[in-house]
């Protein structure tokens, strides 16, 4: 993810076609990097929450923000982005964008009768659930 933001900032469209999945890149006349890409100047990357991604994951995921400057106008991109391994090489497979006030869900939601996040053995409807429902 990191490295798809720098190439971003510094233009390096090469890199960002050579790291998207083939199966879900668009055809580079319908969205995929290009030279009007240079009028976007990249502000900074904050990494919000990741799943699995690790060296012995063959899929991961990460939610992220992403600031940037168009035309003199700050803005940003609130993504969360879908990755594939293959061999060593990773590739940004698809995103969803996350609308302004809302937070994406980095882990399933917690049914009313699964066990407690919170390890504490009970289930979640008599335990962290009733909290939720009494405040």
């Amino acid at each position: 993810m990191r490295s798809r933001y720098s190439a971003f900032a510094r233009n390096d469209t090469a890199y960002i076609d050579r790291t998207w999945d083939p199966a879900t890149k668009p055809p580079a006349d319908k969205g995929g990097a290009d030279e009007s890409s240079e009028a976007v100047e990249w502000l900074g990357l904050e990494v919000k929450a990741t799943r699995a991604g690790g060296p012995e994951d063959s899929q991961g995921m990460v939610e992220f923000v992403a600031r940037c400057r168009v035309n003199g106008v700050d803005g940003q991109l609130h993504e969360v982005s879908r990755f594939r391994k293959e061999g060593d090489a990773w590739f940004y497979v698809e995103g969803d964008f996350v609308e302004r006030g809302t937070a994406a869900r980095s882990a399933p939601k917690t049914g009313r009768n699964d066990p407690c996040p919170c390890g504490s053995g009970k289930k979640f409807k008599k335990c962290c659930g009733a909290r939720e429902v009494n405040n």
